[in-house]
């Protein structure tokens, strides 16, 4: 039997659709990550002892590209989120406009990422 509505694998996937999919993925991703990162900010104050391993975790190598993954997850869901309050209220919902905003925010995302990952490998 066939399925009653068209299913995703019958679309050519579009770059508004994979930011749309990914950014929805990303914040689930995100959402994961807060209650470690409210321990490592919780234990500055009540746990010294314990902040200082989590620091000296934090600095290693393979979690501060975690770091950069996480921020360009957080900054892609972010400027995503700018995009659908404009189109909130009908502002450039064209679809040369919505290409245009998706373009911008993927090199924002990038550029900001990047200056980013350059601050926390000083």
């Amino acid at each position: 039997m066939a399925p009653i509505s068209p299913h995703l694998q019958i679309y050519r996937p579009f770059l508004t659709m994979v930011f749309s999919i990914s950014s929805r993925i990303g914040v689930i991703a995100f959402a994961f990550s807060l209650p470690f990162f409210a321990i490592w900010l919780g234990s500055l104050n009540f746990l010294p002892q314990l902040n200082q391993v989590l620091t000296l975790l934090i600095n290693l190598l393979p979690i501060k590209l975690i770091f950069v993954f996480w921020f360009f997850i957080f900054n892609h869901h972010l400027l995503n989120g700018f995009k659908y309050f404009l189109w909130s209220f009908s502002i450039g919902m064209d679809l040369k406009n919505v290409y245009l905003v998706t373009y911008l925010i993927l090199v924002a995302n990038i550029i900001m990422t990047l200056i980013f990952t350059w601050m926390i490998f000083l």
